[in-house]
């Protein structure tokens, strides 16, 4: 069962179940026809219309991420000391709110200065032989088995090893770190039951406890990562809090590793899943750009719901008002797919012409600060396969979403 619920004419899709999050198309194509300005049964706004998510995402005023919430089916949207909030959920949403892409300016502007340069054109460059390494070693491993899964053999390592090693992660304790990590992401979601609330709650503390003494090792021996550069930084005066810290590394985790796994996965399956496109790409190298961008548009990383917002005043949007103090959630898939500023959006296509900016890492403030490294990861990534295996064969044709994580397909076998 997909949840939906439909009284007096309303369209309610529940917009976290499994059977949404495998296919989210024809939902979100209906929502944005018949009710692109959504009130969701979750508690909060969903938008779908290009034009509408640009529009929040590019007004901090009126659309603060400060304090967004996830409606009202989460405790951590509660008030401290209201609503039962154990310490433990308190504590975390105190380092949820300390992450800068939940600040506005001027904190959010202060933070993002003091980690960007991690991420810029520069830096990529230097790290481009060893990115390389990372995806030859994988590649060349899966190859030995003859069939492989894109996901767990290749896709799911290659962001993860980079973003650890850019941000200091110890690689001893890579696998531990990212498995808690995952696991917190129920915390940003609707509660669906005791057991897996308090597997997110116990994960998200494990995650507190290892930044802490990571950064306490860091402070005590620096090394050539970003949490000792921006220990450093503290000699001149920029100080991060220490949560400010934590948090700061936890979104630069998520912008850097998390996403783009999906990403090149999703993205080789597209090209395989469309072998007349594969072969043009592995012919003509000069589409490769183009292909990265079509796959950005066409099945985004969060295909079905994205980075919330909280309205700061009254607003009409669609013919309809958004109340102060109001959750707002942007479909950035939907709007990437949005008939009138897409020709035939859901059709994928390597050769397509953007006419505007596509909104797969945001806009405005909080435009993704790990765009340029995900992209340049997934070329690479597209360009090794290519090379390597132009014949190479889809074996999983009809990928269904993980259960456990429904942003990404359990599996996506391939032969060569």
């Amino acid at each position: 069962m997909d949840g939906t619920i439909e009284t007096a004419g309303a369209f309610q899709p529940d917009l976290y179940a499994y059977d949404f999050e495998n296919d989210p198309v024809a939902t979100l194509n209906r929502l944005r026809a018949e009710d692109p300005v959504h009130w969701s049964r979750h508690g909060f706004w969903f938008l779908t219309r290009y034009a509408d998510c640009a529009e929040v995402l590019k007004d901090p005023v009126r659309f603060s991420s400060m304090a967004a919430g996830w409606g009202g089916a989460n405790p951590l949207a509660k008030a401290g000391g209201e609503g039962g909030q154990s310490k433990s959920e308190q504590g975390l949403s105190k380092s949820l709110a300390q992450s800068f892409n939940q600040m506005d300016a001027p904190d959010h502007t202060r933070i993002r200065q003091l980690v960007v340069s991690a991420f810029s054109k520069r830096n990529i460059e230097e790290r481009q032989g060893r990115i390389r390494e990372v995806v030859d070693g994988l590649l060349d491993e899966a190859g030995r088995r003859g069939r492989f899964d894109l996901i767990t053999d290749f896709a799911f390592h290659v962001p993860i090893i980079v973003a650890s090693e850019i941000i200091g992660i110890p690689s001893e304790a890579r696998d531990q770190f990212r498995t808690a990590f995952e696991r917190t992401a129920a915390l940003m979601q609707p509660k669906t039951s005791d057991e897996s609330w308090a597997e997110a709650v116990e994960a998200g503390r494990w995650v507190g406890t290892f930044m802490r003494e990571l950064i306490a090792r860091r402070r005590a021996a620096p090394k050539d990562d970003l949490i000792s550069e921006l220990l450093a930084l503290e000699q001149a005066g920029d100080r991060l809090t220490e949560r400010e810290l934590s948090s700061a590394i936890s979104t630069i985790y998520t912008a850097a590793g998390t996403t783009t796994e999906r990403f090149i996965s999703s993205g080789l399956y597209l090209l395989l899943s469309h072998p007349d496109q594969w072969r043009d790409l592995v012919a003509d190298r000069s589409l490769l750009n183009g292909a990265v961008e079509e796959i950005l548009r066409f099945h985004h990383p969060t295909q079905s719901t994205s980075t919330n917002r909280r309205c700061t005043q009254d607003v009409e949007l669609g013919g309809k008002v958004l109340k102060a103090g109001d959750t707002v959630r942007v479909g950035l898939g939907a709007a990437n797919r949005d008939p009138a500023v897409f020709e035939d959006g859901d059709r994928f296509d390597i050769q397509r012409k953007m006419p505007v900016p596509l909104l797969s890492f945001g806009a405005g403030p909080h435009f993704c600060i790990g765009s340029a490294l995900a992209r340049y990861e997934a070329k690479l990534a597209f360009d090794a396969v290519a090379d390597r295996w132009p014949g190479i064969e889809l074996i999983t044709t009809a990928p269904v979403k993980d259960p456990k994580r429904q942003d990404r397909y359990r599996e996506l076998v391939v032969a060569v």
